[in-house]
């Protein structure tokens, strides 16, 4: 009976891995594409946008990016730019400030609030805006990428619409494969998820939302750009995925900042699927389907991976099972050498590829224990003040 038990848990934990990266794109290919072409959009429909940047010390990007959005083709008397300075003590706020634009303002919050309550207070200060535009400091939108992403807006069943990333790369990059790779798979998994009515999670790179969506970000989240996406769907909505609409991300430029960037993603991630459990839901349909399929299977591919190795460890006795830990034992010796290859500035794709794939799964993995602490200490503090 026991072995039974291991047996399944193994399958079911590589089943499930292999599923996410291989089968569920094929699934999709099986839907209807329903929403292949965007509605026609006039100009004079075009909805009044306020583009919202939250900044911290972001003097060396913050002027490019305010004139970025400004010089967007775009109906100048419909786009207003509000920077959030959260408490920067760099020349940020003078930069803005120095802009001559009055469609261009500068919202200074004193102290450090985090990314998110600094949108819930530019979001209060552009009522007169039917779409708010979540972007970050760091990230150049082509010249028409607002208006592509707007068009879809005419169609009154859409919720959010997220743009489509476009990741820049240099040569001197250490992970500069591994994000073409990645980026790429991505764009096409979710513009195949936008064409059948699907859902997985939009990006902070260019989100729009409808301003009658958009609900205020508790404090503590981590995660603005999933949560937007999970809105619409609950309200009855629609998310879009936009490769048209192209924004530029400089990223992948050390192992270590990626990796950080992993854990404080892992840490959103989480965060969102304990918050919004209900969007699992049957009665969402596909939105449920391509979620749990692209999303919430990769958030557990770390305890999936655990999963299965242990698994196959307890199955040794049977020689089929044998042979299947060897093999487990030999992709992650590799994935070991590639990080030794990584830490000396060597590329050799198929072995840093794989310790790339294994260490982001480890700042997955770090992201959830983060996540767990956080909200441990909030438990135990309450107790404590209860208990006083």
């Amino acid at each position: 009976m026991f072995e039974c038990i291991l047996i399944s848990l193994f399958w079911l934990s590589t089943g499930l891995m292999l599923f996410t990266f291989f089968g569920y794109p094929l699934t999709l290919r099986l839907f209807r594409k329903r929403y292949a072409e965007p509605p026609a959009c006039s100009e004079a429909d075009l909805p009044r946008v306020a583009v919202m940047i939250p900044a911290y010390n972001e003097e060396a990007v913050i002027e490019r990016k305010v004139l970025n959005c400004l010089e967007q083709d775009y109906p100048p008397d419909k786009i207003s730019v509000l920077v959030g300075s959260d408490g920067s003590a760099d020349r940020t706020d003078e930069i803005v400030l120095g802009i001559q634009d009055q469609r261009a303002k500068l919202v200074r919050l004193g102290g450090r609030n985090g990314k998110p309550l600094v949108l819930n207070q530019l979001f209060e200060r552009a009522p007169e805006a039917n779409i708010v535009v979540i972007s970050d400091a760091n990230i150049l939108w082509d010249k028409s990428a607002l208006r592509m992403a707007c068009r879809h807006f005419a169609d009154p069943k859409v919720g959010v619409v997220s743009a489509g990333r476009y990741a820049l790369s240099d040569r001197s990059d250490e992970l500069v494969l591994e994000e073409q790779q990645y980026t790429a798979h991505e764009n096409k998994l979710k513009t195949l998820e936008s064409q059948v009515g699907g859902m997985s999670g939009g990006l902070g790179m260019l989100l729009a939302i409808r301003r009658e969506l958009y609900r205020p970000f508790p404090p503590g989240s981590a995660n603005d750009d999933t949560t937007p996406m999970i809105w619409a769907v609950l309200a009855g909505k629609r998310a879009v995925w936009d490769m048209e609409s192209k924004a530029f991300e400089r990223s992948g430029q050390s192992f270590r900042e990626e990796f950080r960037r992993r854990i404080r993603i892992g840490v959103g991630n989480y965060q969102t699927l304990f918050r919004y459990l209900n969007i699992l839901s049957p009665r969402h349909g596909i939105a449920a389907y391509t979620f749990f399929s692209h999303k919430v299977i990769r958030w557990l591919f770390p305890f999936l991976m655990i999963m299965a190795f242990a698994a196959n460890f307890a199955l040794m006795e049977q020689p089929t099972y044998q042979w299947l830990f060897y093999g487990q034992l030999a992709l992650y010796g590799i994935a070991f050498i590639g990080g030794f290859l990584v830490a000396a500035h060597l590329r050799v794709p198929p072995v840093t590829s794989l310790f790339h794939f294994v260490a982001m799964n480890v700042a997955l993995l770090w992201g959830f224990f983060a996540i767990l602490n956080r909200a441990t200490a909030g438990l135990f503090g309450n107790l404590r003040h209860e208990h006083d």
